[in-house]
């Protein structure tokens, strides 16, 4: 008994530990500086600072003070003009801007800071020689026979032309032909990490090394043209622009995912041409500057360069045909006239992410799209948490990077109910698969507000910011909008306006940072037997005029005895499709989920049965006029039918003739 107790006592400490690791956003999170103050703190300690499209750069204060003899292009770091992070590609150290301030400050460096650098030059080293390891393990695919390179190409189902060792010839192959290497080069070329794709799950892209501030190029064999990047979401894209020998560097942008630590690898090109999605690549644009960018829009519904090489078309004219990726002034609609044609050649991407857990609500809303602003509301209890919960985690898992701001209930109990609908079963009941579910979660691209209670807007919208910058955003959460502002000393009007002001700084975020935001608001009290409508949502009418969406969670079981709890999509902008989806709630799992109903396996078995009993080869009885027992049986029971016949026609006569 000591021994259950034992255990299950390591588990919940492991179950706490895993909580805090969540990504949580929080003030210390967000910078509190300006490209003006960087520039002043170093040119006061006299150093001569450059401009670039996102760093600024000037000399590393830490390669300065070794003795090895470096050249001075080498030794020169970049500090993010947005979060002033600074990162050196000759030494590999890296860290927020309190870091930097510090060294720069100080004559003599502190002991923190001491040990912070010495943190991470051990973090180099045991990189390095993993790295190491695996340049003996592995083979260079250049090493590769002609028949290897086409079975190992058609294993991963990658594009093959003549020259395809040559552009991957950086890429490292197992001994088994199962596992490729990937390196990833910051600036100087130096390898800083690593991705490792497996045969059969080329999706699932490990991402090895110090941190993620490298990336993975390479150039068509005899092209030219330095200053050009092209990026593209996978490597597939690679082979096709290659193969097209389209000019410039290649630069595989893993699922168009770009932190800013990425951005200094990106800061000498002067043209940069973005071939992907555009939901996801905007956000890239920001960051690098929309000046110096331009997009490959999609032609006839084809969005990839894979897409497009295998509509032969020419890869090299839809590069040089690429467009700005913003326009600065659209008045007329020759601007609007590809965007408009791209949305109709591409009508189901356009109706955003499907939900996998609620069919019936992707077939009235069409998806989750990017830009919206939805209203969840319903009675007290009725579980507007629990379902924006498990609709949100759906999309995450679909790769939806979502932001949860969580002021109504804690981060430790949000966290917990999410795992328990990602695992579908109890965890109190599953214990011993705690760590496995926790892993697996834990990989999702879900970060928390670290706030509860009364916040004020500002705060509020400079932890979003600061995180749709960082992490590429593509869902907010706000639950809920009333706890968010408090009670307050304000009179009621008053409040009306700060709840005002809150929908339309989220509206204004929503458009503008082409995100979609989930706003949860409780009701106004009304009775029980109404009906919840567009007008029953707290405050002015400005919440529901605003939304794009506005879901319902009506509830009838207190007040009716088959009363059920259903979702009302009440107002639907995109299509206009309104209607509800039934709620089954499942208390195993916390889950909404509608449940496959099983097919009915007894009329199977009960035909089985049938021909069992009809082509039975037992023995069986006979009786004198040769039937079966069966037989006779069937015969005694047609005999009852025929006297229960008689006797009704008996009573019938009889009351007649009364």
């Amino acid at each position: 008994m000591y021994n259950i107790v034992k255990i299950n006592e390591n588990r919940l400490k492991l179950y706490f530990n895993i909580i805090r690791k969540i990504h949580n956003v929080d003030l210390s999170n967000i910078p509190k500086v300006t490209v003006a103050n960087i520039r002043k703190v170093l040119r006061q300690k006299g150093f001569a600072v450059q401009d670039g499209f996102t760093s600024l750069t000037t000399k590393c204060t830490i390669c300065t003070e070794e003795k090895v003899e470096q050249k001075k292009a080498d030794n020169k770091f970049y500090v993010n003009k947005t979060t002033g992070y600074f990162i050196c590609p000759k030494c590999n150290i890296h860290g927020d801007w309190s870091i930097l301030e510090r060294l720069l400050k100080k004559s003599k460096v502190e002991g923190s800071i001491k040990e912070y650098i010495n943190e991470l030059q051990q973090k180099i080293e045991n990189f390095q020689q993993n790295w190491k390891n695996i340049l003996e393990n592995t083979t260079s695919i250049v090493d590769l026979s002609e028949v290897e390179v086409l079975d190992l190409f058609r294993l991963f189902e990658y594009p093959y032309y003549e020259e395809s060792k040559k552009v991957l010839s950086d890429v490292r192959v197992s001994k088994d032909h199962t596992v490729l290497y990937f390196p990833l080069k910051n600036t100087l070329d130096n390898v800083v990490g690593y991705h490792k794709v497996q045969a059969g799950r080329e999706d699932e892209t490990e991402s090895c090394g110090l941190y993620a501030a490298g990336l993975f190029h390479c150039r068509a064999a005899k092209t030219s043209r330095n200053d050009m990047g092209i990026l593209v979401p996978n490597i597939q894209d690679v082979l096709h622009l290659a193969a097209s020998k389209v000019p410039g560097t290649l630069i595989w942008l893993n699922n168009c995912s770009l932190p800013p630590i990425l951005l200094p690898t990106l800061e000498n090109y002067q043209k940069l041409c973005l071939w992907g999605d555009w939901d996801n690549m905007r956000s890239v644009a920001e960051k690098l500057g929309e000046d110096r960018c331009r997009f490959v829009r999609p032609t006839d519904g084809l969005v990839t360069a894979t897409e497009a090489a295998k509509a032969n078309l020419s890869l090299k004219t839809l590069v040089s045909e690429a467009k700005p990726a913003a326009h600065r002034s659209i008045t007329t609609f020759a601007s609007l006239r590809d965007d408009v044609y791209a949305e109709l050649t591409n009508i189901d991407k356009v109706r955003g992410v499907k939900w996998r857990r609620f069919p019936g609500l992707t077939r009235l809303l069409g998806g989750h799209r990017r830009g919206e602003l939805t209203v969840l509301t319903g009675p007290t209890g009725c579980g507007k948490t629990t379902l924006c919960a498990e609709m949100s985690l759906d999309l995450a898992q679909q790769g939806v990077t979502t932001l949860w701001g969580s002021f109504e209930i804690r981060n430790s109990r949000l966290a917990r109910t999410m795992l328990q609908q990602f695992a579908g079963v109890p965890l109190e009941q599953n214990l011993q698969d705690f760590s496995k579910y926790a892993d697996d979660f834990q990989k999702l691209p879900l970060y928390y507000l670290a706030f509860h209670g009364q916040q004020p807007i500002k705060v509020v919208m400079e932890a979003v910011e600061h995180a749709r910058y960082m992490h590429d955003l593509a869902h907010v959460v706000v639950d809920n909008v009333q706890f968010m502002l408090g009670l307050g000393d304000e009179r009621e009007g008053d409040r009306y306006q700060r709840q005002d002001a809150v929908i339309a700084a989220f509206r204004t975020f929503a458009t503008a940072r082409h995100t979609h935001v989930t706003l949860v608001m409780h009701p106004r009290k009304e009775r029980e037997s109404e009906d919840l409508s567009t007008s029953s949502i707290f405050g002015s009418a400005k919440a529901s005029q605003e939304a794009d969406n506005v879901l319902i969670i009506q509830d009838k079981r207190l007040t009716s005895v088959r009363g059920k709890k259903y979702l009302q999509v009440a107002k639907n902008r995109y299509s206009g499709d309104l209607g509800i989806v039934p709620l089954d709630f499942d208390k195993d799992s916390l889950s909404y989920q509608p449940k496959k109903k099983p097919k009915n396996k007894d009329e199977p078995e009960k035909l089985l049965d049938q021909c069992f009993e009809e082509y039975s080869l037992e023995e069986r009885n006979y009786d004198n006029f040769g039937n079966t027992n069966g037989k006779a049986k069937n015969q005694k029971n047609k005999n009852k039918h025929n006297e229960a016949d008689t006797f009704l026609s008996d009573i019938l006569n009889l009351n007649r003739t009364r």
